[in-house]
């Protein structure tokens, strides 16, 4: 049903150019994604509701391989395994010259781990692998109860369709903007010992009554909790570090702006921020501030001038004729001076939704 056919090779997208070549062992650029259960998952079903979802998401079968100008994704014939979870949370996955798949699928007692290297996918991406997945398993689990197959995307799908480099399709170098100078954002500081294992701290909070808080103010839950987290990280600056902005990097989905299927990276990115120190600091301020920022950064010609900027970079002819090697240093070398502009990060991947009669077995993504 779902065997189509796959190029050999393909080129990376504009993102995963920078991930592949910015990830080291202490930034993986490997993110998790993951569901709960109201029951203890079963390895041996889970690792076939795995065989399963990659008929269907083939593209995932890729591995990274290094050319002489860039590196590029290989068809493989490796099969992933199921394992229950045995290391920290986002560890290496894309290990230099060596062909390992660029996920991992993981489980601990009700937990069904998804883990990718970001150069593989997007968030858009992993949240449409890992609901396939988890609906395979809940339907192997429970057929005999009478859960019936449902399709939770378009059946017509194709593999062109989920190879498709949205940024090259939607690319208009008439479409550039000015690029601004950025100013040194707030660098929350950290003890060196606290960089070398990952720290993770999780909470829950109902989406209703975030939502019922945000309509209040009038405001997108995106936009109030951008400024709440902004406010978070001002709680800790001193008077002397009011003198730079705290800036937020938020990730746009761009299939929301230009159509597309694609299971690549197709995301862009906002930087909301606020200078502290200069007379109007209340939470309100702030939000205020953070709502206007969002209504004039997320216009489609935005988007498209910081996206067609960003590839344009790609396609320069000396970065784009330079060796690899040469690259990659390039490319480290601008994500380090970029890590100046922001302080923080914060995503919003929004609802995960799955049909009723799945959902009253799921406790949370």
């Amino acid at each position: 049903m779902f065997q189509q056919r796959r190029a050999y090779w393909r080129n990376l997208d504009n993102a995963a150019k920078m991930f592949s070549a910015a990830s080291s062992p202490k930034d993986t650029r490997v993110f998790r994604f993951y569901c709960v259960l109201k029951e203890k998952i079963d390895g041996s079903v889970l690792k076939t509701a795995l065989d399963q979802t990659i008929q269907k998401y083939p593209v995932f079968l890729s591995v990274m391989r290094k050319g002489l100008f860039w590196h590029y994704l290989e068809k493989s014939d490796l099969r992933p395994i199921v394992r229950e979870e045995y290391k920290e949370p986002c560890s290496h996955l894309y290990i230099r010259d060596k062909k390992e798949l660029l996920f991992e699928v993981t489980y601990y007692k009700n937990r069904i781990n998804f883990e990718v290297f970001h150069a593989l996918t997007d968030g858009t991406g992993a949240t449409e692998f890992l609901r396939e997945l988890v609906k395979n398993y809940l339907y192997l689990m429970h057929e005999k109860d009478g859960l019936e197959n449902v399709i939770l995307t378009e059946q017509d799908l194709t593999v062109k369709d989920q190879e498709e480099d949205g940024f090259g399709r939607y690319y208009n170098p008439d479409e550039r903007g000015t690029r601004k100078k950025k100013n040194h954002a707030y660098q929350i500081r950290r003890e060196s010992k606290e960089y070398e294992e990952l720290q993770i701290g999780e909470t829950t909070a109902s989406v209703k009554e975030l939502l019922e808080v945000s309509r209040k103010h009038g405001v997108s839950m995106s936009v109030f909790l951008t400024a709440a987290k902004i406010c978070a990280i001002h709680e800790e600056q001193s008077k002397i570090q009011e003198k730079k902005p705290v800036i937020l990097m938020v990730p746009v989905n761009l299939r929301k702006i230009f159509p597309s299927d694609s299971m690549l990276n197709f995301f862009s990115y906002i930087e909301p921020g606020y200078r502290f120190g200069e007379g109007k600091d209340s939470f309100d301020d702030v939000l205020e501030a953070t709502k206007q920022y969002f209504e004039e950064n997320l216009s489609k010609e935005k988007i498209a001038e910081r996206m067609n900027n960003l590839i344009a970079y790609e396609k320069h002819k000396i970065l784009k004729w330079a060796p690899l090697e040469l690259k990659n240093r390039c490319i480290k070398m601008g994500a380090k001076l970029a890590e100046r502009e922001v302080t923080a990060v914060l995503s919003n991947m929004s609802v995960v939704k799955m049909p009723p009669e799945y959902a009253k077995y799921i406790e949370r993504f």
